[in-house]
């Protein structure tokens, strides 16, 4: 019985975690995220073709403030020393306010009540949305996440800090930029999708395209070196000893027969 209540706990523990594990400053707060008819919650596959405008945002209730930020990044930027990654600054839109109504939003999951954020007149992005593309290279499937912050006490320089930090999207750390705005503990809400090349992956010295302007297929095939494994000395003596041994016992065997 213990255990069957562990299991359960932990599957109900997975379920809550609305930004990916490890992932920081983390939410387990939903922030409902859809692409026109398209649900892009909670880790889900995407197309790349339907996420290459930006996305509504909301949240099931309404939240408290009157003015917030969203900031998507992907996680999964590739190196040419796999599997380490990087990360990329996809979005940074701040001056949003919420809806005083819920509106209702029918997309690939069922129906959904939201009260959605819209962009004040005027305010400009400091990173403008660029659409997922993620390159044909290791990994193939790239986790696009989003925060909802809430800004409404945020000071003038805190906002500098944010746009500072959006004019160099390679590289993006949330945590530190956030921290640094003082805004780390005023995440409210958060969300994932994934979308994925499909293949096959290119070597590690290909074009690393993680836009909408890069190309979604793979245009070639990695060859895996021929390589010698190594065997430790160790393991040398020690075999040699057992062929040693085995030519002795054949040889006792033959001089009994």
């Amino acid at each position: 019985m213990l255990s069957k209540s562990l299991f359960i706990l932990a599957g109900v523990s997975a379920t809550l975690a609305a930004t990916p594990k490890g992932f920081e400053p983390g939410t387990e707060s939903a922030l409902i995220v859809s692409y026109g008819t398209v649900a892009a919650n909670d880790g889900n596959v995407l197309e790349k073709a339907a996420t290459q405008t930006a996305p509504s945002i909301g949240t099931e209730s309404k939240v408290d403030g009157t003015s917030f930020a969203v900031l998507m990044i992907d996680l999964d930027i590739p190196t040419n020393n796999p599997p380490a990654t990087n990360t990329l600054l996809h979005w940074l839109q701040t001056g949003l306010t919420q809806s005083t109504t819920a509106t209702t939003i029918n997309t690939t999951s069922g129906s959904a009540s939201a009260f959605l954020f819209q962009k004040s007149s005027g305010q400009a992005a400091f990173a403008e949305y660029l659409g997922p593309s993620p390159p044909a290279r290791v990994p193939l499937s790239h986790r696009y996440t989003q925060i909802l912050v809430d800004t409404s006490d945020a000071t003038d320089d805190n906002l500098s800090v944010l746009q500072q930090a959006a004019s160099s999207r390679q590289g993006f750390n949330a945590l530190d930029v956030l921290t640094q705005a003082g805004l780390a503990d005023k995440v409210l809400a958060g969300n994932f999708f994934n979308v994925t090349n499909p293949g096959p992956a290119t070597s590690a010295n290909s074009a690393n395209s993680t836009t909408g302007s890069g190309s979604s297929k793979g245009t070639g095939s990695v060859t895996a070196p021929t390589q010698t494994p190594f065997v430790p000395a160790a393991a040398v003596t020690q075999r040699a000893s057992a062929v040693l041994l085995g030519i002795t016992m054949v040889a006792a065997l033959f001089m009994t027969l």
